[in-house]
C-alpha cells in the first residue's frame, strides 16, 4: 500500500449544479444525456445518479456556472416530453477538493475531509472520488469556511 499524501485543497465557486429529475430508468439514459452535452463541447463533473424508483431516476452533475443555462436547454432538447419530470439548477454551489497520491489505497482521507466539514456545520451536497482526489459540493457561501476547516484538519497541506 502506498502512503497517503494529501497535499492540497482547492475550490471553485464558479459552478452550478444541474439535476434532471424523473428520468426514465432504462439503459442508455446517461449515455444520451452526457453524449448530448459532450457533443456541444461542455464539461461536467461530480456526476451523481440516484437509485431507480418506480421506473425513474435522478441524475445531478456540476458544470461551469456560465454554461448552466445552455446545458439546461440541451437537456430539454435531448429528451422528449415525458422522458423526465423537471430540471433544477442551483447556482448557489461551490466545490471543494483534497488531492494527493494514494488516497484510495489508504482509508481515512475522505472520512477526515467529511469530519472537517461536519465540524463546522457544513452539509455535503454531492461527493466524487478518484485515486488522487476527493471532491464535494457545498453551498457557495460555505466554500471559504470549508477550505479553512479542511486545511486545519490536514494541517500539512497548502
Amino acid at each position: 500500500m502506498e502512503k497517503m499524501l494529501v497535499n492540497g485543497v482547492s475550490s471553485n465557486v464558479k459552478v452550478a449544479q444541474i439535476s434532471v429529475i424523473g428520468l426514465k430508468d432504462e439503459p442508455g439514459t446517461a449515455a444520451k444525456l452526457f453524449g448530448a452535452i459532450a457533443d456541444k463541447d461542455y464539461n461536467v463533473e461530480l456526476i451523481l445518479q440516484s437509485i431507480g424508483r418506480d421506473g425513474v431516476k435522478d441524475i445531478s452533475f456540476v458544470v461551469n456556472e456560465e454554461d448552466a443555462d445552455s446545458i439546461v436547454d440541451i437537456v430539454i432538447e435531448t429528451f422528449a416530453h415525458g422522458e423526465f419530470e423537471k430540471v433544477n439548477v442551483d447556482k448557489n454551489i461551490g466545490i471543494v477538493s483534497i488531492k494527493g497520491a494514494g488516497m484510495m489505497s489508504n482509508p481515512g482521507a475522505a472520512s477526515m475531509m467529511f469530519e472537517a466539514l461536519y465540524g463546522v456545520g457544513i452539509n455535503i451536497e454531492m461527493i466524487y472520488t478518484s485515486e488522487i482526489k476527493v471532491t464535494t459540493s457545498v453551498k457557495r457561501d460555505q466554500v471559504e469556511r470549508a477550505v479553512a476547516a479542511i486545511r486545519n484538519k490536514f494541517v500539512d497541506i497548502d
